[in-house]
């Protein structure tokens, strides 16, 4: 039985992805460092600290410091996304049917904490969530389930009752191996065929509402 929501941010809140990897080619390119969209679908759902351990073992860099670089990196982002920062009306209405419903809310994402929260409060829905899990809550992170499943513990919800929203591949991994449902958000670095693994594939939240999660169960 659907009792709870649990939200990837990055390409599932927000269409943020592209401007994420432009500040990161922006930061790497002393490094001769640049990301193709090859390169991007790569490393899509990890988190920034292991990112910046697999680009040490795939390209070279040196060490960064996680925060330094993640807040570099946000102020860019941030600023790039100043026309992606506003409300969203197929969430808002979607969002508004799960808690007029009953449905906790959860955000789990592989940003860090303060980046989250500045995005949800940007975005003005921070208010709808019951609980945000970062990065910083979990040592394992995608695609192991960690994230969610803390999500759900933070919620007080069995797994089993819950449903994640992601738009990567090792997201959706990771929310079966936590025995929830997902659901694909279909973006420009992943096919349908490559989605496959998920419960249902949506372009937006226009094509999503109660009833079909329900369906799920």
């Amino acid at each position: 039985m659907l009792k709870a929501v649990i939200f990837d941010m990055d390409g599932v809140l927000i269409n943020s992805t592209k401007y994420i990897w432009k500040s990161f080619n922006i930061l790497l390119k002393d490094s001769g460092v640049h990301f193709s969209d090859k390169d991007i679908k790569k490393y899509l759902g990890f988190s920034l600290r292991d990112k910046l351990e697999l680009w040490k073992k795939d390209y070279g860099i040196g060490d960064y410091n996680l925060e330094e670089f993640s807040r570099k990196a946000g102020k860019m982002e941030l600023e790039f996304m100043k026309k992606e920062l506003h409300p969203n009306e197929d969430l808002d209405r979607f969002l508004n049917e799960l808690k007029d419903n009953g449905i906790k809310l959860a955000v789990a994402t592989s940003s860090l904490r303060w980046r989250a929260e500045k995005i949800l409060e940007v975005l003005q829905i921070k208010e709808f969530f019951d609980a945000i899990v970062t990065a910083e809550d979990v040592k394992n992170h995608k695609p192991s389930p960690d994230i969610f499943l803390e999500a759900a513990k933070q919620l007080d919800e069995n797994p089993e009752n819950c449903v994640v929203f992601e738009d990567a591949v090792n997201g959706i991994e990771a929310a079966k191996k936590g025995n929830m449902k997902a659901i694909a958000m279909k973006t420009e670095f992943h096919s349908r065929k490559e989605l496959k693994n998920a419960d249902l594939i949506i372009d937006d939240f226009s094509e999503i509402n109660l009833k079909k999660l329900e369906k799920l169960f």
